[in-house]
């Protein structure tokens, strides 16, 4: 294990840090849902839409805030769930982070296709540097599938069906697509990460706000 960096490099890399996500934020990826789904999912997210009657202009907000919170905390509880979304719309009110949900939750450093940088004729296309954004799922390299169709046995698909259907009524909550809303559970955090896997360097920065579930919540 290598030893932990003196706190003067750590402040560095912190500030390096923020200075080239800053720097990338500028760049849009998508500013648009990106995740697949199977049709049984399709079938529940417009079921879920249609029945709170939200409005087409808030749709992919909506979608990408349920995508957000169903990647991120499908195994939590519904609190656990409404916390992840809370942190993700706290960013959207924020300065400091992109002013829409989509654009939030895809924030992170990008690179431009190879293809349209050896050709001036071809609009640039710009994809996020895997491992490196702000929310882990969204560049993790893996295939982002809601729910995926390996997932064979009936527990695990009704499992993710409930976890799909919540997030989806959390984000309507949210977002502010309805009249119905939701407490935010997280004292206002902008940041958290699961203790059970990390303990970020960053996390020294901010202040402590407390724990739900995998994750420890920051700001």
């Amino acid at each position: 294990m290598l030893p932990n960096p003196n706190p003067l490099i750590r402040v560095l890399m912190f500030l390096s840090m923020v200075v080239v996500l800053l720097f990338y934020a500028a760049q849009s990826v998508a500013a648009e849902p990106t995740a697949t789904l199977t049709t049984k999912a399709k079938l529940i997210l417009e079921q879920q839409l249609d029945s709170s009657k939200v409005k087409h202009k808030f749709r992919s907000d909506v979608i990408c805030l349920a995508e957000n919170i169903y990647f991120e905390a499908r195994a939590e509880s519904y609190s656990g769930k409404a916390a992840v979304g809370n942190v993700t719309r706290n960013r959207v009110e924020s300065d400091s982070f992109p002013d829409s949900y989509c654009a939030v939750v895809q924030q992170g450093p990008v690179r431009e296709s190879w293809k349209t940088k050896q050709d001036p004729n071809l609009k640039a296309v710009w994809y996020p540097i895997k491992h490196k954004c702000h929310f882990s799922w969204y560049c993790d390299g893996k295939k982002d599938v809601i729910w995926a169709n390996y997932e064979k046995t009936g527990e695990l698909i009704a499992a993710n069906a409930k976890a799909w259907t919540d997030s989806i009524q959390l984000a309507i909550m949210i977002a502010g697509a309805t009249e119905l809303q939701i407490k935010d559970n997280t004292k206002g955090s902008l940041y958290y990460y699961n203790h059970n896997l990390v303990t970020p360097y960053w996390a020294d920065h901010f202040d402590y706000m407390g724990v739900l579930g995998n994750h420890t919540f920051m700001r």
